[in-house]
């Protein structure tokens, strides 16, 4: 897609049945990446005896405007796998997470375009497109990323490893907020939500520790915690040690409605 429209990627990250992707280029250009896309996969699957995508298989395109939003959707891309309990943040094969500060990305090599024999690549990649002579090659990994990944973009968004890190595993907005977009769900683990609660505990009770407050102290993080992260109750109700009805109303209450404000 880089070499036939002239789009630049920045991230992307490959699911079971779908692809997430940070392109740089028009609308035009992205809509032509996406047909040609779904082009290649049923070509692919025909080829391997299996149905098309469904006739009603589409995309959401989603402009971002500012570098604040493309640091909030590469976090959110990154985070994609490691949200389903697969690998940990970054640990994705089929993405590019594993480019950003990571000293093993450069020894993941392969053979380069140059030394290959042009008919045999081409039925290796299944395209008649002509690749840079310097791309690599991988046996399993195919075309690597960091042949047309512009990494640097993100490093110029999260200049230290550790800004890159902590936003990975702390950053529950962004991907709330993405997720939200995008029409799909977090999945939230126990110990994600205490570090939600926690951290609105010390802005909404400084004094206190979370299991030092009161019911009523409780339910207003409860509220707080809905309307922000949209927390299931059930967990809420775990953390907090306090029945799950009394979470629903206090967040159907006006007396609790920072929502409703």
């Amino acid at each position: 897609m880089t070499l036939k429209f002239g789009v630049k990627v920045c991230s992307f990250e490959l699911m079971p049945n779908h692809v997430h992707m940070l392109l740089t280029g028009t609308g035009q250009q992205c809509l032509d990446c996406y047909y040609y896309l779904v082009k290649r996969i049923n070509k692919k699957l025909k080829a391997d005896g299996y149905p098309p995508l469904p006739p009603d298989y589409g995309f959401k395109l989603i402009p971002i405007e500012d570098d604040h939003s493309l640091r909030r959707h590469i976090i959110y891309l990154m985070r994609n796998k490691y949200e389903k309990g697969v690998c940990t943040p970054c640990g994705h094969m089929w993405g590019t997470g594993y480019l950003v500060y990571n000293q093993l990305a450069e020894v993941i090599t392969g053979t380069r375009v140059k030394d290959m024999k042009v008919r045999w690549l081409e039925r290796r990649i299944g395209s008649r497109i002509p690749l840079p002579e310097e791309w690599v090659v991988h046996p399993v990994l195919g075309i690597l990323p960091s042949n047309y990944v512009d990494v640097r973009r993100i490093l110029d968004l999260f200049p230290t490893v550790k800004d890159f890190m902590t936003a990975m595993v702390k950053d529950y907005e962004s991907f709330v907020r993405i997720s939200e977009s995008t029409g799909e769900t977090m999945e939230w683990s126990e110990p994600e939500v205490k570090d939600v609660l926690s951290r609105l505990c010390d802005v909404l009770f400084p004094q206190k520790r979370l299991y030092h407050l009161t019911p009523e102290e409780k339910c207003r993080l409860a509220v707080q915690a809905d309307d922000k992260y949209h927390i299931p109750t059930h967990l809420l109700a775990r953390i907090l040690y306090i029945s799950e009805y009394i979470i629903r109303q206090a967040i159907n209450s006006k007396d609790y409605g920072f929502r409703k404000r």
